[in-house]
């Protein structure tokens, strides 16, 4: 049995949750069965059992960031029972109960982000908290000094764990992966309707950048009146009001669609339609220190849709730019412009650029690919070590 915990309500129309799926995924082809500890709604049973997975989920509401930290490290304490082949955790708070719970067990912390690197950017008081960020901090020095091994997406931020003192040798970079829905999406209603559509899929905080891809568009639009652009958010609102007044505020209302979270079927078959997808990165600390693998640029290629997106380290890692994908200067509206009027202009560019995307991303982002590296991984944590290539 593996076990895997993650501070993250599993599933929802989030780009986390894919990469939580895969994980367990790949866990139950390793190890036969998984039992999965994380958060829940209250529309969600506490108790979950797929097959040979089985879903524990902390529902208790509670006030506060640190009061639901502690009540999840609690629930885990209070279930987590051996013997386990290995455990893996995507944040302190599932990482340090599972490390007192099951002591010995070969653990695997999946670093998508530090909390001390993110939380400030969603949780304005975490950042106004010197105690609260130092005890963070502590724990998480914990989880990976305890791990035997250290999973990221990104290089940048493997580069960030080794600079904060992780050995480089339990440090792996595998990426996000796609689903084959993508490669081969089955057939779904058409969520945009007629026309000619480029589009993002993704959340609307200020470091996703789509404020820059606004801008350029009110710039290249001119030229492409038949273009509009769809906006695919998630499952969380923050951002949109500030986002419908820029919108308004370009006289873009008549060509921009924002469409509410749609399930991963739904989200292949808009991939489909698009003429090209933007991931418009901001150049912010989050981006550039933290790192990231964007899954919208992930399954953008799995789908054979161009992408555009800027260029910065965490999308130049995956995609070479006028042949794989089309990289823009991050918040440069004149670059965007540029690269919008360029792709929607030129069919037999956007379809050179889909196809080597698309080759790309089944040598790169594929299930056989991802999830042969993480058997490699489980394979040496488990004998008591990693490989780092």
């Amino acid at each position: 049995m593996a076990i895997y915990a993650a501070f993250d309500v599993f599933p929802r129309a989030k780009g986390s949750s894919s990469h939580i799926a895969s994980m367990v995924q790949a866990l139950a082809r390793r190890f036969g069965s998984v039992r999965v500890f994380c958060l829940g709604t209250a529309d969600m049973p506490a108790r979950q059992v797929e097959g040979s997975i089985e879903i524990l989920r902390y529902n208790e509401p509670a006030a506060g960031l640190a009061a639901r930290a502690t009540g999840f490290a609690n629930f885990i304490r209070e279930n987590a029972r051996g013997p386990a082949r290995v455990m893996v955790f995507r944040d302190p708070w599932g990482g340090y109960p599972l490390l007192d719970a099951l002591p010995g067990t070969p653990a695997i912390f999946e670093v998508n982000a530090l909390p001390s690197w993110e939380l400030e950017y969603t949780y304005p008081a975490f950042a106004r908290s010197p105690a609260l960020r130092a005890k963070t901090a502590d724990l998480e020095r914990r989880c990976l000094r305890d791990s035997a091994g250290v999973l990221c997406v990104s290089s940048v931020t493997a580069r960030a764990l080794a600079a904060n003192g992780v050995a480089a040798e339990k440090i792996a970079v595998i990426p996000n992966v796609a689903h084959d829905v993508f490669f081969d999406p089955p057939s779904a209603p058409d969520p945009l309707g007629p026309g000619r559509w480029f589009g993002y899929i993704g959340g609307l905080q200020p470091w996703q950048g789509v404020e820059t891809v606004l801008d350029g568009f009110a710039l290249a639009g001119a030229d492409l009146p038949d273009l509009r652009f769809a906006i695919v958010r998630g499952d969380n609102a923050v951002g949109l009001p500030a986002l419908e007044r820029r919108i308004a505020r370009l006289r873009l209302t008549s060509r921009v669609a924002i469409l509410g979270p749609l399930d991963t079927p739904s989200v292949a078959a808009a991939l489909r339609r698009l003429e090209f997808t933007v991931v418009p990165l901001a150049d912010t600390p989050r981006n550039t220190r933290q790192g990231c693998c964007p899954v919208k640029m992930v399954e953008s290629m799995a789908a054979g849709t161009a992408v555009i997106a800027s260029d910065l380290a965490v999308c130049r890692e995956w995609i070479r730019d006028r042949e794989t994908g089309w990289l823009a200067r991050a918040g440069d509206p004149r670059s965007w412009a540029l690269a919008i009027h360029a792709l929607a202009s030129d069919g037999a560019l956007r379809g050179r650029l889909a196809e080597l995307a698309s080759m790309a991303a089944r040598e790169r982002f594929g299930w056989n690919a991802v999830h042969g590296q993480l058997d490699q991984v489980f394979q040496n944590v488990q004998r008591g070590m990693i490989d780092h290539e």
